[in-house]
């Protein structure tokens, strides 16, 4: 006999060895019973601290708008400062703006109603106009800034 053929007869002998030896065990026995335990419902919070919760995290705003009248931002002089320069000039910040709080709302809606996905998918179109409209309105307002400063 060869050699060759010794080889591989005892590869074949360790081959069916090891596949007779594989089978031999029954896997599809059967397993005991899965009892599930569900966790008790969370405990919402009291409704008054649910409202101070809302006004601690409201009061930036409220800073932020205190300063601007102490700094003497009135919205007359912020809406004549707008209405003063070109339309285009005029429809891009407002543009901008409408954008930023279109930005907010959805927010909103994500706490609310929305999964993430579909807010996802919202804020992508929201983030192209945002980008776009804001650079149209930062850039109209630095326009002005320079000329107003050249005529100084």
């Amino acid at each position: 006999m060869s050699r060759q053929f010794i080889t591989s007869l005892l590869l074949a002998t360790a081959f069916t060895a090891l596949v007779s030896a594989a089978g031999e065990e029954d896997v599809f026995e059967l397993q005991p019973e899965i009892h599930h335990v569900f966790r008790d419902a969370e405990k919402m919070p009291p409704a008054s601290f649910s409202k101070l919760f809302t006004l601690v995290t409201l009061s930036p705003w409220l800073m932020l708008i205190a300063g601007w009248l102490q700094l003497g931002f009135t919205p007359a002089k912020v809406i004549s400062e707008l209405v003063s320069g070109s339309t285009a000039r005029t429809v891009s910040i407002v543009a901008f703006l409408t954008s930023l709080v279109s930005v907010e709302y959805l927010f909103y809606l994500y706490w609310t109603q929305l999964n993430l996905f579909q807010t996802l998918t919202y804020l992508c179109g929201l983030a192209v106009i945002t980008f776009f409209a804001g650079q149209r309105a930062l850039s109209s307002i630095q326009t002005r800034r320079i000329a107003n400063e050249l005529k100084k």
